[in-house]
């Protein structure tokens, strides 16, 4: 029995990582994020994610390498303006193919994504757009 646990604890694993949206100047921001996601306000003033992902039946390198290409991130396409109105978040990869190992077995992958936004915006209902309160 302790040998079974001792397999199954070692065929999951599981990492959170952070990225930090400073929209300070943004009167609206839309998200388009792959996969199903939460969406909480907190008393700060950027927009914090935060990504678990949970890994079966691969080893740690392949997670590794996963979160180093960007599997998980999200990014924003308003780096070009430095006070932006409008801010796009997004998937960076947002067609996320199965996982198969070596031996063609595939890979169970969960991703899940909570977004804090600050409590300064309005959430929509669909969870796909904020609009800052008293903007214009």
């Amino acid at each position: 029995m302790i040998l079974l646990f001792a397999i199954c604890a070692n065929a999951q694993m599981e990492r959170t990582m952070y990225q930090v949206f400073e929209i300070d100047s943004a009167q609206t921001v839309q998200f388009e994020i792959a996969g199903e996601y939460q969406v909480a306000e907190w008393a700060g003033n950027s927009i914090l994610v935060e990504t678990t992902v949970q890994l079966w039946d691969a080893n740690k390198e392949i997670l590794g390498h996963l979160i180093k290409e960007g599997r998980y991130d999200l990014v924003t396409d308003s780096t070009s303006d430095p006070h932006p109105r409008q801010v796009r978040i997004y998937t960076k990869y947002i067609d996320r193919k199965p996982l198969k190992r070596r031996d063609g077995q595939k890979c169970l992958e969960i991703a899940v994504t909570k977004i804090f936004v600050p409590d300064t915006f309005y959430i929509s209902e669909d969870r796909q757009r904020l609009t800052r309160k008293g903007g214009k």
